[in-house]
């Protein structure tokens, strides 16, 4: 009667593909219950390949049902029916999905974990939804409403709204073949779950979707923050040897201090389990609780408070009395624990039993209770949470690279790190006075008689003594100023392998020998033998270089110091650094080479027979004055590298190293592990390298410096060739000038270029006019890089020379 008055006051529109079917309140509560549990029905049926509900007359070729229930109209009626549909389309969709997720193999404890924490949340649901309205009883009851069946399935629909966006399973008319993959590893499904649990508090909604989403995020993180805290070698369980391959990316709700340190920390165990495995950090860290969710605010305070007790645990199984033992058992043992019940306390159990099979859902309705509404003042955020959660692997993992850190700074000798650093200072860059002395006699020579030192040192050299060499006429060779000549005994360079090796067999045993203790010179002797030595670079067959020349000031680059560091010391003192130590080392030998040229063209210019510039008195003048800018910047330069720019920069950061405990009451508080250690190593030897000109980025200023020392040498190739008669004074008075010419814009453009790094930066212009105004100076305080071009301008143009001399050129 009703649907015969509602046609008569509002006629449909006639739609010949449908037809109108009413129902009775309880026919279609009946079918409505099979829907919402994702059952077929009479009225629609599941299409497992579409994933969804299809109207039953469309599933069986027939036209589409438009139902109306009995009392309502067609809008009503869809509404409410829509909310049964979509409750049992979400729970078949995830439930699908669990089932795919647990037929994978190879895919994790992660991925099996939230699998499991899904399935737990949709049986909890699935078993809400059996139970709620209506019953049997309930169908034909006069008092039972729609608005009441309505509303007690709303939260459900919210629940599964929510989990179907988490695994992105929700869309109008989505199909399979538009759903979107889950994310395979543990880092991006653990940052997905946590991302959505995190806007969903945010935005307040519902306590039972903040509270489930909760439970799946602690589920599902169980064993992977069992990984991270093994890795590091934190927690209960055990970490191995395999744990060094851990993958380092991670979770994006990890806090970047934990991101920065967990790498550091899982080097630093590594390096700790070889360098004192029974160390007490690395038994003493197993006996610490697994890091684990927590959200209730007892919890919270606790963890705030450093209290290892919690009021509750998350995820725990159902203890029965049968768990009663008293016997503690290591985790690889735990298992055995059955074999103390009572004889026949099992008889009759089955793990269908209610108390195996409601634990989950049991231990999900308690978290759902004790999940609090809002997160206490202490911790408000999800942010703070996870940080408050995090904090002690987080304090495991700096303790642990402090403790490396202090373990290696205490290491005895031979593998004592403060000798290793100073010995390589004393012989990498050549600032030990015996070795650089010992050094400089064998490589260099500042004779100014080249014909009567290269006879005297061809006929004790190696070639003369194996095979009675004879030499060529030495006057039509050039006579390379400031080498050796026992180095240019044959007529190739580089010098053979065989003659180094003679000429340098013994420079820097006997270097150290000279102020050795005679207690510990067999030991230390013997360590240098077998960790320092000289090498070649060999040059690939058709590739020239500037060192091919003897003539060039790069003539030497081929030699370099080889440095092999013990083990454990090998993180502090990585390849790296040591290519920048030999880079710096092969610069130190381009000065001393031009350093001891000079010094043969000072006795040159003096002797007397032969006169250089006897009859030429204006080219005698500028030979002398170019003798004596070039000696002076030379010099300076000489004292700029060493007492500036490595000592400068290096010997604060020893000081640093030796710094003792009562200093500052704690243990070299100024680095944080031993790989920051190594940085900062490597950052000294990058500041010596900028303050020498030699970094890629200082082409200009560098290729300037290393134009002026060519210039320089060039000069004294020329006064050497003048002074052996291989070259008339009228020949050589025009390449003076030259050389003269190209040497003083050379320097003015070096100045120029120191002017305008010292000027952009306002405190380096401030250290150059008031060094040390504030009579204040720190120990530890390093020149630094760029800062101490101000004191190589100071140096090399102290009275502004070179800069005024560029503005008068220009």
């Amino acid at each position: 009667m009703f649907a015969a008055a509602h046609y008569q006051a509002l006629p449909r529109l006639q739609d010949a593909h449908s037809v109108v079917q009413y129902l009775t309140i309880p026919n279609l509560l009946k079918n409505m219950k099979l829907t919402v549990l994702g059952f077929s029905s009479l009225l629609y049926e599941w299409d497992p390949v579409e994933e969804r509900f299809l109207d039953i007359g469309l599933s069986k070729g027939n036209m589409r049902q438009r139902l109306v229930i009995e009392g309502k109209d067609e809008v009503i009626s869809s509404d409410f029916i829509s909310r049964f549909i979509q409750i049992g389309e979400s729970l078949r969709r995830l439930e699908t999905l669990v089932e795919q997720l647990r037929s994978r193999s190879n895919i994790g404890p992660t991925i099996h974990a939230f699998a499991h924490a899904l399935s737990t949340c949709l049986v909890q649901i699935r078993g809400s939804l059996a139970s709620g309205p209506p019953s049997e009883d309930q169908l034909y009851a006069s008092h039972l409403t729609l608005h009441s069946i309505f509303m007690y399935y709303d939260q459900h629909e919210e629940v599964l709204s929510a989990l179907s966006r988490l695994c992105k399973r929700q869309g109008e008319g989505l199909s399979p073949k538009d759903y979107e993959a889950i994310p395979s590893s543990p880092q991006a499904l653990l940052s997905l779950i946590h991302d959505h649990l995190h806007d969903h508090i945010e935005s307040q909604s519902p306590h039972h979707i903040n509270a489930t989403l909760a439970f799946i995020l602690t589920g599902a993180s169980t064993e992977y923050l069992k990984d991270v805290s093994r890795s590091v070698g934190f927690g209960s369980s055990e970490s191995s040897l395999g744990d060094s391959s851990f993958s380092r990316e991670y979770p994006t709700f990890f806090p970047k201090e934990l991101l920065d340190a967990l790498p550091i920390a899982q080097r630093s165990l590594e390096l700790l389990r070889v360098a004192q495995p029974d160390h007490p950090i690395l038994k003493g860290s197993r006996r610490l609780s697994d890091i684990q969710w927590f959200w209730t605010s007892e919890d919270i305070l606790a963890a705030v408070t450093g209290s290892e007790e919690t009021t509750t645990e998350i995820l725990a199984p159902i203890k029965t009395a049968d768990q009663s033992s008293s016997i503690a058992y290591l985790p690889a043992l735990a298992e055995f624990h059955i074999f103390d019940l009572e004889p026949g306390s099992l008889n009759g159990r089955s793990c269908f039993d209610t108390v195996y099979t409601s634990g989950p859902t049991l231990a999900l309705n308690d978290f759902i209770k004790s999940f609090p509404s809002s997160f206490p003042p202490i911790a408000p955020t999800l942010a703070h949470l996870t940080s408050l959660v995090l904090k002690p692997l987080l304090l495991h993992a700096t303790t642990l690279s402090t403790t490396l850190l202090s373990l290696f700074l205490a290491l005895p000798p031979p593998l004592d790190i403060h000798s290793h650093l100073r010995l390589i200072r004393s012989y990498m860059l050549l600032m030990s006075p015996s070795f650089r002395r010992r050094l400089s006699a064998a490589l260099f020579s500042d004779s100014g008689n080249f014909d009567a030192d290269a006879e005297s040192s061809h006929a004790f050299s190696l070639g003369s003594l194996r095979h009675g060499t004879q030499r060529a006429d030495l006057r039509r060779k050039t006579w390379a100023v400031g080498l050796a000549p026992a180095l240019l005994d044959r007529a190739t360079w580089p010098p053979m392998d065989t003659d180094l090796s003679f000429f340098l067999r013994t420079v820097i045993l006997d270097s150290y020998e000279v102020n050795a203790n005679d207690e510990a010179r067999r030991d230390r002797v013997e360590e240098i033998e077998n960790r320092l030595g000289f090498a070649v670079r060999h040059t690939s067959t058709g590739h020239s270089n500037a060192w091919s020349n003897p003539l060039h000031v790069e003539a030497l680059d081929f030699l370099y110091m080889e440095y092999k560091p013990p083990q454990p010391l090998d993180v502090v003192i990585t390849p790296d650094i040591l290519s920048k130590y030999q880079r710096i080392f092969s610069f130190l030998l381009r000065i001393l080479r031009v350093q001891h040229a000079l010094h043969a063209v000072l006795r040159m210019s003096t002797s007397t027979n032969p006169y250089v510039f006897g009859t030429l008195a204006s080219s005698r003048k500028m030979l002398l004055h170019f003798r004596f800018i070039a000696q002076s910047f030379v010099a300076n330069l000489v004292e700029y590298v060493y007492d500036t720019a490595i000592a400068g920069n290096l010997d604060p950061f020893l000081a640093k190293l030796e710094e003792k405990e009562g200093n500052s009451g704690t243990t070299h508080t100024r680095y944080s592990d031993v790989f920051s250690l190594a940085e900062a190593h490597s950052g000294v030897m990058d500041d010596i390298l900028t303050a020498c000109l030699l970094r890629s980025g200082q082409k200009i200023a560098g290729g300037a410096l290393r134009d002026s020392l060519e210039l320089v040498l060039d000069f004294t190739v020329l006064v050497g060739d003048l002074y052996r008669g291989r070259i008339e004074e009228y020949q050589a008075a025009s390449v003076l000038e030259n050389l003269y010419i190209q040497f003083r814009n050379n320097m003015s453009n070096l100045v120029e270029v120191l002017s305008g790094t010292v000027d952009k930066n306002v405190s380096l212009r401030t250290s150059l006019e008031v060094p040390h105004s504030t009579g204040v100076q720190d120990t530890y305080k390093a020149v630094g890089g760029v800062e101490a071009l101000s004191h190589l301008l100071i140096r090399v143009d102290f009275g502004e020379f070179w800069f005024h001399a560029s503005n008068r050129h220009r």
